[in-house]
């Protein structure tokens, strides 16, 4: 009902911003389009200008025609044979119009035009340079044409259109309204409008404002600065001589119109370097050595992580808003593009410095393991530093995380993106084998792809949940055990495995494929890529890795085995032989605590798994490590039927089905949920452990370095399987998740497909049995009250209900219990001191008994009677016991579920409305008044 409330307000919030949106994009297109005759701002030293076209700001004056003349005419046939030289020596498709600008006093160029209309404006003083410096006027015109061989021009101008129209159309209406907000309402408009400093949210809006826009300049300079440097390498590429070289350091630096003003030189340095144009240094730098372009460094992953979490968290509330009951699901497709890009980004900086590496072009550097770590806690930095900067969190102080909150969303982060970082580094590190057919950049690209595809959507389902933070921490559902709460260790396992279990973003990844098909690509793909000659598929270390997976796996059966006599020998018969009835029970039976107990035994021992794989294994341990724990989690699933199967034959549950045969050890339908389940756990438990293990591995190998000799035990050859044999076993191993995987997606789906929207009960004035509509002589509005039909007080005289203990279910059936409904819509029902209700189990007496008094507000529709505000009034119990002995005894809750009824004066019957698996039927029969 909320939500259809607010819906005409957020369709008609966000009719407003498509249309802004709309607006911003045509106006930019529209900038972008006219970008050949946009006004020249040109610079002169003189104070002022006679002609009526021009007007003075400081030195810099605007002109309103284009000042650009076409180069022609038989004076300049030679200039326009060198022209087509370079023109053609650059590989244009088409030869672009030659411009020249008589009023520019400087050196340069610009290369500009609309697609397939190139055009190139040479400055009259570079036209002065021809006859002085050949070399360097051909340099000059290498660098613009080849911003068209790089077609970067139309990246360039639609960039600073999208700036301005940005500027034009949400900056400053935005900063408007932020200074004035109440300038569209108010009918005094601006002049009873607020200042901004009188309260705290519009100076923090107005800072947000300024971030946003600050992030989005410097992100144009970014691109403006790029392709630059991109030019001048494509450029010195074609003609490696020093003129290109010797021009660009000859430029002043910082730029001559920033040096005329009376700024201090340290700002001007640190002014120029966020500027449209790099530092002459590193434009011969970039000629040098054009790796250097490849190579993506902290600042800029942190910039691109800060802008994408800016642009991520501002569009989170409103995607939210609009999305209704699939309010989870929009926010992870928002934050799945932007995951995979991060996600690739990172991976290609990995890839470009160890491809720099490879080539020989660092100096000889040793491969930069130190950005392993230092990009992924860049990216990091900025995705969660952009948090409290949005403007969501400038109007909403309720997704404001606390600092603790701010640790755990950075730590969600690293946890993906610094096994991202590593598994790139041990992929890629590693020369491909050449003379296989595929080129190794090809190798290289498909790297790069399976580590976005792997980590990307593992971002995006964790980032979707760090906008609201504190259902990343409140995640307790203090669940106990059906019978056994009062042993202390018992309890405390039931609710943190619980907690575990329900912790709600490792839920949703959970209900995806994503991880069993992750596993598989992160040891599939690099095996592929690293194959030598014929079938052979393994590099040096795998066969450990799959015997250490098998190790752990075949001990995960083992825990299986012995888990039943375990719990037989450590807990009461009556915890593992009884059970409850869950539909009225909010705890845990002990075969879902039994289940969880198993899959954290098996998540560990695929951390003991992986601990493993890296003492066993030298190279490649990122890429070995999923291995084993693919072969552990496989295993491990295969034992939780064994341990199922041998709880009913060793535990012998009384309640449930208690034969033991050899069906009960086969795997069901769900056993590609038990496979999600273990995978999930055996992650979260095993990155830790692998990376805590290559620490101690790590610091024990430097103790020995220069003290021992003796080669590394590790490093030992142990004989391998022959290769087919090895490639079967890898692919039986690849299809086992990949198959679980899809047969699960149908169950995902159901878990992540939100509930139908509850309708809300319309009122039927013409039935006696739903409330009756009234009007008020002096207001005239309408009141709704109550069936008049059950006002009074009712006695309990027959009640039945099917419950289910363990996986067995019974009917009960009992009296007693008085339920008294008030004209001021208020219910009270007195359970007194014995209502009762009994039904047998086997031969075995089963008792459900309850005391005390609640009270609850009703409501009639539809001859539904629904309940609100319950209350326990007199403390009582709720107690089930078979033969006598206590299955579940607890405090009277305090809730209630809608009934149907029907009421004819002097019965009343309740059952439930609409089909369920527990039927149950109440009679009441009125009981005469006081007195009467």
């Amino acid at each position: 009902m909320a939500n259809a409330c607010e819906r005409p307000y957020l369709t008609h919030e966000l009719g407003g911003i498509a249309g802004g949106l709309t607006l911003e994009l045509a106006v930019a297109v529209l900038l972008y389009a006219l970008h050949p005759w946009w006004p020249r701002i040109i610079r002169r030293p003189g104070s002022s200008v006679g002609s009526a076209r021009w007007w003075s700001v400081g030195r810099v004056r605007l002109s309103l025609r284009s000042p650009k003349i076409r180069l022609t005419g038989p004076e300049n046939a030679d200039v326009l044979a060198v022209l087509e030289e370079v023109s053609r020596k650059a590989g244009l498709s088409r030869t672009p119009l030659w411009l020249v600008d008589p009023y520019a006093g400087t050196a340069g160029g610009r290369a500009y035009g609309l697609p397939g209309r190139p055009r190139v404006c040479i400055d009259m003083g570079l036209l002065v340079r021809y006859d002085l410096d050949r070399e360097g006027f051909r340099a000059v015109v290498r660098h613009e044409l080849a911003h068209h061989h790089h077609r970067d021009v139309g990246r360039t101008y639609l960039t600073v259109s999208l700036w301005w129209a940005f500027v034009t159309t949400a900056l400053l209406p935005c900063l408007l309204l932020s200074l004035y907000p109440e300038a569209l309402s108010s009918e005094a408009g601006l002049r009873a409008a607020s200042l901004p400093g009188s309260d705290g949210k519009s100076a923090q809006r107005l800072i947000a404002l300024a971030v946003l826009s600050v992030i989005a300049y410097l992100a144009r300079n970014m691109i403006l600065r790029a392709r630059e440097l991109h030019a001048d390498a494509v450029a010195h590429a074609w003609e490696p001589t020093a003129a290109l070289p010797r021009v660009v350091r000859n430029l002043a630096w910082p730029p001559a119109w920033r040096a005329g003003h009376r700024i201090p030189a340290r700002w001007l340095r640190w002014s120029a370097r966020v500027g449209t144009h790099p530092s002459p240094q590193r434009r011969v730098a970039a000629m040098i050595d054009p790796t250097r372009l490849l190579r993506t460094g902290a600042w800029e992953l942190a910039g691109v992580g800060f802008l994408a979490g800016l642009s991520l968290h501002n569009l989170a509330l409103l995607t939210g808003s609009a999305a209704g009951r699939y309010v989870t699901v929009a926010l992870v497709l928002l934050a799945l593009p932007f995951g995979i890009v991060l996600t690739l980004t990172l991976s290609s900086a990995l890839g470009a410095a160890g491809a720099q590496h490879q080539q020989g072009s660092a100096r000889g550097t040793p491969w930069p393991g130190r950005d392993v770590l230092v990009l992924p806690v860049a990216l990091t930095a900025g995705v969660v530093g952009s948090q409290r900067l949005s403007l969501v969190a400038a109007d909403m102080e309720a997704v404001t995380p606390t600092l603790g909150q701010y640790a755990l969303i950075a730590l969600g982060h690293l946890a993906v993106v610094f096994p991202l970082a590593l598994w790139t580094r041990s992929v890629l590190r590693r020369t491909p084998a050449a003379g296989s057919g595929d080129t190794p950049a090809a190798r290289r690209r498909l790297a790069i792809i399976t580590a976005g595809a792997v980590w990307g959507p593992l971002w995006a389902a964790w980032q979707a949940h760090a906008w609201y933070p504190s259902g990343l921490t409140t995640a307790t559902v203090d669940a106990v055990p059906t019978a056994g709460g009062a042993i202390g260790w018992y309890a405390a396992l039931t609710g943190r495995l619980a907690d575990a279990y329900f912790y709600y973003p490792i839920v949703l990844v959970r209900a995806t494929p994503l991880l069993p098909v992750g596993l598989v690509l992160l040891w599939a793909v690099p095996l592929l890529l690293a194959r030598r000659r014929g079938p052979h598929l393994a590099p040096a270390g795998t066969a450990r890795a799959l015997a250490v997976g098998a190790v752990a796996g075949l001990a995960a059966l083992g825990a299986g085995i012995a888990l039943p006599f375990t719990a037989r020998a450590l807990l009461p018969a009556d915890v593992w032989q009884g059970s409850h009835p869950a539909h009225v029970l909010g705890a845990l039976p002990f075969p879902v605590v039994f289940a969880n107990t198993y899959t954290a035994v098996a998540a560990l021992l695929q951390a003991a798994a992986a601990a493993g794989t890296v003492f066993a294994c030298h190279r490649l341990r990122p890429v070995l490590v999923p291995l084993a724990v693919t072969v552990t989690a496989a295993l491990g699933t295969l034992g939780l039927y064994v341990s199922h199967g041998t709880l009913l034959c060793a535990a012998a549950t009384d309640t449930g089905r208690s034969t033991c045969d050899a069906r009960t050890f086969l795997p069901d339908a769900d056993v590609a949920l038990h496979l999600h389940e273990t995978v999930a756990w055996g992650v979260v438990a095993a990155l830790p452990a692998a990376l805590l293990a290559a620490g101690l591995r790590a610091l024990a190998a430097r103790r020995r370095r220069g003290s021992d000799t003796a080669p590394d035990a590790t490093r030992a050859e142990v004989p391998r399987p022959r290769p087919r044999r090895l490639a079967a076993a890898l692919a039986v191993l690849a299809m086992l998740p990949l198959a679980a995987a899809a047969a699960g997606v149908p169950q995902d789906l159901r878990i992540w497909r939100p509930a139908a929207p509850a309708a809300a009960p319309r009122p039927d004035s013409n039935s006696h049995r739903g409330p009756s509509t009234t009007v008020s002589p002096a207001s005239g509005s309408a009141v709704t009250t109550n069936d008049p039909c059950l006002l009074g007080s009712w006695r309990v005289s027959s009640a039945r209900q099917r419950v289910r203990v363990g996986e067995s279910r019974l009917w009960l059936t009992g009296e007693g219990g008085t339920w008294t409904f008030r004209r001021d819509g208020t219910l009270s029902i007195d359970f007194g001191t014995s209502a009762r209700e009994t039904g047998t189990l086997r031969g075995r007496l089963v008792v459900l008994q309850a005391s005390g008094r609640v009270t609850a507000h009703y409501r009639t529709a539809d001859a539904v009677l629904g309940y609100s505000g319950s209350a326990v009034r007199r403390p009582g119990e709720l107690t089930l016991r078979v033969a006598g002995a206590y299955v579940m005894r607890e405090k009277l809750p305090a809730t209630f579920t809608p009934d149907h009824y029907s009421c004819t004066g002097r019965t009343t019957r309740l059952s439930p409305p609409s089909q369920t698996d527990f039927p149950y039927e109440l009679t009441l029969v009125r009981q005469p008044p006081e007195g009467g």
